[in-house]
């Protein structure tokens, strides 16, 4: 627990057995961080088993249903967090001071919805790409009140980002942007070698913009995530 709100960090994880321990021991070991869930997307390796080696909670799918599913089963099933951590499961040098990062502003504002991470300082790759994109980065934490209230996002997969960013953006939501120094992670061509990795990455920037040009109508459906009551006016400080 942070300044007296609750922490809930999500991980949805796709095969990703050899890079989620080392992420798991340092979010573990964060003092303010009061659940970890892990969500198996329907790996067929052996991801669910090495996060049972932490104390953690699995959420395991038997089907792969994309990252923004897995990130709506964890917010559903930690229905009252007051502030959700995202994490990828594939970070490379996660540090608690990063978690901490994104955690605060919104610990210290009530007001604040949304922090966006930033790789600075990581790997040159990674760098590059966030300079010209950064609202794809994972790394986030929200408020828990705004983002169980958004419209179902469950469909969005890898444009998960692009639909959370916009939406802030086009509903006038106080979002901050947070440089995490030092951080990076692993390319789809290191993880799954030159072919299936490139395939990977293309599948990645199909979903992404699918989840771009989709996002409109869908923000017109009316169902939430957690269908949970606003408490306060929909007004806040722009992006």
């Amino acid at each position: 627990m942070l300044d007296g709100r609750s922490v809930s960090a999500l991980v949805p994880a796709y095969n990703e057995a050899p890079r989620l321990p080392s992420v798991l021991k340092v979010l573990c070991g964060a003092h303010f961080v009061d659940k970890v869930l892990v969500i198996d997307d329907g790996s067929t390796d052996n991801t669910t088993e090495e996060a049972s080696r932490f104390p953690v909670e699995v959420i395991h799918s038997k089907t792969n249903r994309g990252k923004a599913a897995s990130l709506v089963d964890g917010i559903r099933k930690a229905s009252s967090s007051d502030i959700y951590l995202f994490l990828d499961a594939d970070l490379i040098n996660l540090q608690e001071e990063h978690m901490a990062a994104l955690v605060e502003p919104l610990s210290r504002n009530p007001g604040m919805d949304m922090s966006i991470g930033v790789f600075r300082g990581g790997r040159g790759t990674s760098d590059l790409a966030q300079r010209l994109c950064p609202i794809l980065n994972g790394q986030r934490a929200l408020r828990g009140e705004w983002v169980r209230n958004l419209p179902d996002f469950s469909w969005a997969r890898f444009g998960v980002e692009v639909f959370l960013t916009r939406f802030a953006r086009d509903f006038a939501s106080k979002v901050a942007m947070i440089p995490l120094w030092g951080i990076s992670h692993f390319h789809k061509e290191e993880k799954y070698g030159p072919v299936l990795g490139v395939y990977h990455r293309i599948k990645m920037y199909y979903e992404v913009t699918r989840g771009y040009l989709l996002y409109e109508g869908r923000i017109k459906i009316p169902e939430t995530v957690c269908n949970e009551e606003r408490k306060e006016e929909n007004v806040y400080a722009g992006v």
